[in-house]
């Protein structure tokens, strides 16, 4: 299904009593499949994989780019749901990053460590995914349950890792030329900043499209897969900068002291975890439905 044909579906009449169906379905599937419990296992393994995901990403990435340059880049996407205290132990963290300049034994043992736990993340996506899609796959073979699943995490630790890149780099080009495209075009820096922006929302649906598809023990079209993520990013982008304004708004440290910053890491993780676990749902719910009824 084409982004068109998406929305034509979404402007006939009857169409709004269907999303309400889909919507209800959602939630009822979600909680059956203990969706809760889910998140909160979704949000432990991204606390534990999390650290060590950076530093692999950022040990690779300085071979392309400067390490300053992919920090600033992470740096300013988790700014808005973040403390000062939580940047500040974010640069603590990027002072642990391995030296690349020479390759040696000690490097290399490194890079396995980092990958190795960074892709338990993905690990814990797969059977999340399976458990909201309802697949009861369970293969006997030692190659499908320890080989093939790791290999999987580990080709979405890279393509996360080559992303971020991208996405860096094309932030780093389009910024550096836009001074000389003003001269030419009336660009304005709001909407070089939207520019970037939707670069990076692109990144982010294309990303959740390789989990989506690959990671779980089934294959999902991608005309049901493709409108799911586009709406979980979507959800990701509005539950990020709605919590910014919680930060905002409110005071953690007043409220737990000197583990605020703590607590409000934990906090949008849960929530993050929650939009994912929820919207995995939504897209196997929206597939059922669409089969079932012919929208």
């Amino acid at each position: 299904m084409t982004f068109k044909q998406f929305s034509d579906d979404i402007s006939r009449p009857g169409c709004m009593k269907e999303i309400k169906n889909i919507a209800i379905k959602t939630v009822q599937k979600w909680k059956d499949n203990e969706g809760i419990t889910y998140s909160a296992a979704l949000s432990f393994m991204v606390l534990m994989s999390l650290p060590a995901l950076f530093l692999f990403v950022l040990s690779i990435s300085s071979f392309f780019l400067r390490e300053k340059v992919i920090q600033e880049s992470i740096i300013q996407y988790i700014s808005p749901v973040a403390t000062e205290s939580a940047i500040e132990l974010l640069y603590l963290l990027f002072q642990q990053i391995p030296d690349t300049d020479i390759i040696s034994l000690s490097l290399l043992i490194s890079f396995i460590l980092f990958l190795w736990i960074a892709s338990n993340l993905f690990i814990q996506f797969q059977k999340t995914i399976n458990r909201m899609w309802d697949v009861s796959y369970e293969s006997n073979s030692w190659y499908d349950k320890v080989i093939r699943k790791r290999k999987a995490a580990f080709v979405a630790v890279f393509i996360f890792t080559f992303l971020v890149v991208m996405a860096t780099a094309f932030e780093v080009l389009f910024f550096s030329i836009s001074p000389q495209l003003k001269q030419f075009l009336p660009i304005s820096s709001w909407l070089i900043q939207l520019i970037s922006s939707a670069f990076n929302f692109l990144i982010l649906v294309l990303f959740l499209v390789y989990l989506y598809r690959v990671l779980p023990d089934t294959k999902m079209d991608y005309r049901y897969i493709v409108p799911g993520c586009f709406f979980t990013a979507v959800l990701i982008t509005l539950g990020k900068y709605a919590f910014s304004l919680y930060l905002r708004y409110s005071s953690p440290a007043g409220l737990y002291g000197s583990i605020g910053s703590l607590i409000a890491i934990f906090l949008w993780i849960y929530l993050f975890s929650i939009i994912i676990t929820i919207m995995v749902e939504f897209t196997k719910v929206y597939a059922d439905y669409e089969k079932e009824n012919k929208i």
